[in-house]
Order: structure tokens, then C-alpha cells, then sequence
């Protein structure tokens, strides 16, 4: 079950270039460029305020070839995926 929900998170995300692993509670997401890095981390308060996320930690290197890679809990896996699919 955990794994058709990681996979549903990641072909919402699809459009997005970015990677995703989960470990335990706490989800990964890493952005290949700063434009989908920015559209995430706007987009994040209004998951904490919808309760499916919280404590976001953001790693924004300088530089062109940066990863930007956030760390973050999972409270609801269903409605974060639900709120991605919105955006």
C-alpha cells in the first residue's frame, strides 16, 4: 500500500523534475532546477495551514547545477498527494 502511494506521489509530481524518497514519517523531494525548488516551497505553507505537512527544512545551495533538496514530515499522505495534483 505504501508503495502505490509514493508511486501516485511521484506521478503527481511528474511535471515537476524532482526526485522522492521517504523514509519512515519524514519525505524527501529534490529539485533538479530552482524554478520547481520555488513553486514548492511558496506552495508549502498552504500544506501545513491543509495539515498534510510540517517542518520544512531547506537545503538551497548557490550555483548552477544546485539541487534543491527539502526535508519535511508527513502528516497525510492522501492529502498532500490530493494538494499536488491541484497545483
Amino acid at each position: 500500500m505504501a508503495n502505490n502511494k509514493l508511486q501516485e506521489l511521484k506521478d503527481a509530481l511528474q511535471d515537476r523534475n524532482c526526485s522522492l524518497e521517504k523514509h519512515s514519517s519524514v519525505m524527501e523531494i529534490t529539485f533538479e532546477n530552482s524554478e520547481d525548488a520555488d513553486w514548492f516551497e511558496n506552495i508549502f505553507e498552504d500544506y501545513q495551514r491543509e495539515s498534510a505537512v510540517c517542518c520544512l527544512m531547506s537545503m538551497r545551495p548557490k550555483g548552477e547545477n544546485a539541487r534543491h533538496k527539502f526535508v519535511f514530515n508527513l502528516k497525510d499522505m492522501d492529502k498532500f498527494i490530493d494538494l499536488i495534483k491541484e497545483e
